[in-house]
């Protein structure tokens, strides 16, 4: 059974309804870099969310484990979620929800061609996902149109999975990750699923990182892990890099997340400390964004080049420009005394096998011949 020291601390979390996806704890190590980068940092190290689940990893299978629960738990037979072209969540949700028994339908937003996005779609293509296109980011029309549908069908809604997983519910997740990585850190220098996280602890306080860099697409991971780190205790700063337009990712919107988070983990276990968002060590940075969502920059591959070179690997959408910003700020000397987390929430394993592009609606054959002209097949 995967670790949940969120119940162990707060009993009452314990009730919710969830699915064991992941391999828990996932590994903590610590990460040097070439060049001369590495003495930037006083140390630095990287969660390996990549490696949730050996069939599919990444952040969003921590978060699905208790929306997909409660799924299973309202009977539903069929899901919707949302996403963008390339989106993991969408495709780790159509993965497990098909694992599950639950019939995947996402309702995917345009985005720019990629190096990864045509791989992602042939993915949902093997795996028989029902694929609404819309044309912006703003998928609540046709969602309506789809969960009617499919409620006349079924005699039952679909069960709605905000974009990224991004809830209460879901953000309870990474609260429940913030204590796991405590627990990493507590135990000093003892092996660490194949590293070592020695992290600083000042005068008797909590033992974590100094400051965790997230990328941020929805808010869930870094609003979870800010909750967790302050309701335990640890004074660790979460830098969250927005990967997404502002219209989905704002300081009002995270604001409102922690908020509802909070109240929701309260009203299971009134033990749960009364926090407000002002209380979270909490920072979302808007200066990574541009030129827009998916676009590769020089900054973002050079990112993903030297996380390579330490055995780790990114993608220029999410983690990479959060990588990018951690190394922007390590070498403008803002973190030479830090013990610096880095948290991985890309996918490691290999993808579901490509289905045939004929499967895929017509614009989305167009697009992954695009991708694939631009940046070869993948």
């Amino acid at each position: 059974m995967s670790r949940f020291p969120l119940a162990d601390r707060y009993p009452g979390v314990a009730a919710l309804a969830r699915v064991e996806l992941c391999a828990l704890p996932t590994p903590a190590e610590q990460l040097l870099l070439p060049g001369d980068t590495a003495d930037r940092f006083h140390a630095l190290y990287v969660k390996r969310d990549d490696l949730t689940n050996a069939r599919y990893g990444g952040n969003k299978v921590r978060k699905l484990e208790f929306l997909l629960g409660e799924a299973r738990a309202q009977s539903r037979t069929t899901v919707l979620t949302f996403g963008a072209y390339g989106s993991n969540h969408a495709l780790a949700t159509a993965v497990y929800a098909r694992e599950l028994g639950l019939e995947p339908h996402v309702v995917l937003s345009p985005q720019a061609p990629g190096p990864f996005a045509a791989a992602t779609l042939r993915a949902h293509a093997a795996l028989g996902t029902v694929i609404h296109l819309v044309d912006g980011w703003d998928g609540a029309r046709e969602a309506v149109r789809a969960k009617q549908g499919l409620a006349l069908r079924d005699g039952v809604e679909p069960y709605v999975i905000p974009m990224g997983g991004t809830s209460p519910l879901g953000a309870i997740g990474y609260v429940n990750a913030a204590f796991e990585v405590l627990e990493q850190a507590a135990a000093g220098e003892k092996p660490v699923l194949g590293g070592l996280l020695t992290l600083r602890g000042d005068g008797g306080a909590v033992i974590g990182p100094d400051v965790v860099y997230v990328a941020a697409g929805t808010l869930g991971t870094a609003i979870g892990l800010a909750i967790g780190f302050a309701a335990a205790g640890a004074p660790t700063r979460v830098v969250a890099t927005r990967v997404t337009p502002e219209s989905v990712a704002t300081d009002a919107v995270a604001e409102k997340l922690a908020a509802d988070t909070i109240a929701l983990l309260r009203s299971l276990d009134g033990g749960f400390p009364a926090l407000s968002p002002a209380d979270l060590a909490f920072k979302l940075r808007h200066d990574w964004f541009e030129p827009g969502y998916g676009i590769v920059t020089d900054e973002t591959s050079e990112a993903v080049a030297l996380a390579a070179g330490a055995g780790v690997g990114l993608e220029t959408t999410y983690t990479g420009k959060a990588f990018a910003a951690m190394i922007a700020d390590a070498r403008a000397g803002q973190l030479v005394g830090d013990h610096v987390l880095f948290w991985d929430t890309y996918n490691s394993a290999p993808l579901p096998a490509p289905g045939d592009d004929a499967l895929l609606p017509p614009v989305l054959q167009d697009y992954v011949a695009e991708c694939d002209r631009v940046f070869g097949r993948a």
